[in-house]
C-alpha cells in the first residue's frame, strides 16, 4: 500500500451476524487490530484506522449494535449486500439507518451485485436516496465486473473507490492502476472526485 502512494487505511474486518458471536467478534478484531497497528509502528507505513465490513441483516436499521461497526468512529457504515437481498426490505432498513439511527450507509462494492434481478431497482434507489456507494478498484481490471464499474463511474453512481484488499497475492490493492485509468478514461475530474470524498472521510476520523 505504502508502495501504491497510499497514506491511510481503514481495516474493514467482515462481520457476519448469522454467525459471528459479537462479543467473541470485538475481541477478536480489536486484538488483531493492537497487534498491527503495534507491528507497523515507526516503520513509515500507511496510518490504520478501526472499521468493519458488514453484511446486511433484517432490521438492521433498528439495531444499536450498528454504532460498534462504523468507520472509525464516524457515521459511517460499510454495508455488504447479497444478490439475494436487494428488496424494499433493505431499501426501508437503509433508509433507517440514515435517518433514524444515524448512520450514513456506504454500500460496499456496488458493481458486484449486477446479476441481481433487482439491480436496477437499487441504482434507482440509491439515485433517488442519494445514498454513498464504493467500488473495488480490482473490478477495473476485472472481466466479469470492468464494464459495470466503468458504467458506474460514468453516471456517477460511485463515492469511494477503495482497495477491498485481502492479500497482497490474491486481491492486491490495486489503487494506483485504478486511478490512472479512471483519469485516462473518463477525466481527472472523477479521480479527484473520489479522492476529495475519500479526504472528507479521513478528516472525519481525525477529529475524533
Amino acid at each position: 500500500m505504502k508502495e501504491q502512494g497510499i497514506t491511510d487505511v481503514i481495516a474493514t474486518p467482515h462481520f457476519y451476524a448469522a454467525s459471528d458471536n459479537l462479543e467473541e467478534y470485538t475481541e477478536r478484531v480489536r486484538h488483531a487490530f493492537d497487534s498491527l497497528s503495534m507491528a507497523v509502528r515507526g516503520r513509515e507505513l500507511p496510518n490504520i484506522f478501526m472499521g468493519c465490513e458488514v453484511l446486511y441483516y433484517y432490521n438492521i436499521g433498528a439495531s444499536n449494535s450498528v454504532y460498534g461497526f462504523t468507520l472509525s468512529n464516524t457515521p459511517y457504515l460499510l454495508l455488504e449486500l447479497t444478490d439475494g437481498c436487494i428488496n424494499s426490505d433493505l431499501f426501508a432498513d437503509i433508509t433507517a439507518l440514515r435517518d433514524k439511527i444515524g448512520v450514513t450507509p456506504i454500500i460496499a462494492h456496488i458493481e458486484r451485485y449486477f446479476r441481481s434481478p433487482a439491480y436496477n431497482k437499487l441504482l434507482k434507489y440509491i439515485k433517488k436516496e442519494k445514498i454513498l456507494t464504493q467500488l473495488n478498484a480490482s473490478s477495473l481490471f476485472s472481466e466479469t465486473y470492468r464494464k459495470t464499474a466503468e458504467k458506474l463511474i460514468k453516471k456517477d453512481y460511485v463515492n469511494f473507490i477503495a482497495t477491498d484488499a485481502h492479500s497482497s497475492a490474491g486481491r492486491p490493492p490495486m489503487m494506483k492502476q485504478a486511478f490512472k485509468i479512471i483519469s485516462e478514461k473518463f477525466g481527472s475530474h472523477y479521480s479527484s472526485k473520489f479522492i476529495r470524498n475519500s479526504q472528507i472521510l479521513l478528516e472525519e476520523i481525525n477529529e475524533d
